[in-house]
C-alpha cells in the first residue's frame, strides 16, 4: 500500500503564489448567545443556504441558515464534535465524528431540526469523514501513534482497513481529516504530523491495500487539515499553522494559495466547497465561519 510505483508530486521548493480565486463574501457568527465559546473544527453545507458545524470547544453541533443568518438548531454533545460531512446519497443526512467516544453521530435534517437517527461505534477515536455512494471513509486513531482509515457501509460495518504500505510502514502520522470523491474513486488525507496532503486510488483498493496517486507538501503549507473537493475534482486544502488555503489540480499540482492572513484567516481548520453556490465556507478557532466566492474560471 502506498507504493514504489505511486505517482509522487513534492512542492517543496516552489515559489508561493497567491491567486485571487476566492473574494470575501460573508463572515457570520454560529452562536447560540453572547457567551457561547465557540472553535469550529468541521463544517458541511446543506441544499438551500444552510451549514451544519462541529463546534469542538463548545460540545454542540450547529445547524446554520447562513442567508438568513439565523441558527436553525443545535444538539449538545458530551465530547467535542470533531468533523462533519453530508451525505452523497441522501440529501438531508448528516455524520458527526466523536472521538472522545468512538462513535459517529448519523443525523437527519427535518423541517429545521437535527434529528439523530443512529449512533455508529468506531474501533478507536474518530476523526476526519467522508461520504461516497457505498458508505463512509473514516480516520482513526487506534493508539496514540497509530493510524489508519477505514472504509464502513452505511451500517457501520468495516469494508477495507489502510494503515501500513507494501513494505509494513504505517501509512499516516497524523491522518485527522479526509475527504473522498462522491463517486468513491479518490480518498484524499491530510497528515498533520508528516505536512503533507496523500492522494489515495480508492477504486481499485483492496480490503487492506490502497495505491497512492500523489502526494502534496509545501513549505508554504504548515499543518495542513480540512479538505475540499469542488465540482471538477480540483482540492482546497487548509494550512492550519500557515494561515492559508492551497488550490491543488486533480493531479496533484499546485493552482496556487487563495486564501492567507491577507484574508483575515487565522489558523483555519475546516472547509467546504458549495459547487451549487460557488462559495467555500472556512472555520477558525473562533465563532466565525468565514465565505469566499469563488470567480475561478477552473470551477
Amino acid at each position: 500500500m502506498g507504493g514504489k510505483n505511486s505517482k509522487r508530486k513534492l512542492h517543496a521548493h516552489h515559489k508561493h503564489q497567491h491567486i485571487q480565486h476566492l473574494v470575501p463574501f460573508l463572515d457570520v457568527e454560529v452562536n447560540i448567545d453572547r457567551d457561547d465559546r465557540c472553535s469550529f473544527s468541521g463544517i458541511t453545507c446543506m441544499n438551500g443556504g444552510k451549514i451544519v458545524v462541529a463546534d469542538y470547544l463548545g460540545h454542540h453541533v450547529k445547524y446554520y441558515d447562513w442567508k438568513m443568518l439565523k441558527l436553525l438548531d443545535y444538539v449538545d454533545t458530551t465530547t467535542p464534535p470533531y468533523e462533519v460531512c453530508s451525505s452523497a446519497v441522501n440529501e438531508t443526512d448528516v455524520f458527526v465524528t466523536l472521538p472522545f467516544e468512538s462513535k459517529i453521530y448519523h443525523f437527519q435534517l427535518k423541517e429545521n431540526k437535527l434529528v439523530l437517527l443512529k449512533e455508529i461505534p468506531t474501533e478507536g477515536m474518530c476523526y476526519g469523514i467522508g461520504s461516497f455512494v457505498d458508505g463512509l471513509a473514516v480516520s482513526l486513531r487506534i493508539d496514540k501513534h497509530i493510524w489508519q482509515i477505514e472504509i464502513l457501509d452505511y451500517q457501520g460495518s468495516v469494508q477495507k482497513v489502510f494503515k501500513d504500505d507494501d513494505d509494513g510502514k504505517e501509512l499516516f502520522g497524523f491522518a485527522d481529516y479526509i475527504t473522498v470523491d462522491t463517486q468513491g474513486q479518490r480518498l484524499i488525507v491530510s497528515d498533520g504530523l508528516k505536512g503533507v496532503v496523500v492522494c489515495f486510488d480508492l477504486k481499485h483498493s483492496t480490503m487492506t491495500s490502497i495505491k497512492e496517486i500523489y502526494r502534496y507538501m509545501c513549505s508554504h503549507l504548515q499543518i495542513p487539515k480540512g479538505l475540499s473537493l469542488d465540482n471538477l475534482g480540483n482540492l482546497f486544502i487548509v494550512g492550519c499553522e500557515s494561515s492559508n488555503v492551497h488550490k491543488v489540480s486533480c493531479d496533484g499540482e499546485r493552482i496556487g494559495v487563495v486564501l492567507g492572513k491577507k484574508d483575515q484567516l487565522e489558523n483555519p481548520m475546516g472547509i467546504v466547497y458549495d459547487s451549487s453556490e460557488n462559495k467555500v465556507f472556512v472555520t477558525e478557532g473562533s465563532r466565525r465561519v468565514m465565505i469566499f466566492k469563488d470567480r475561478s474560471t477552473n470551477s
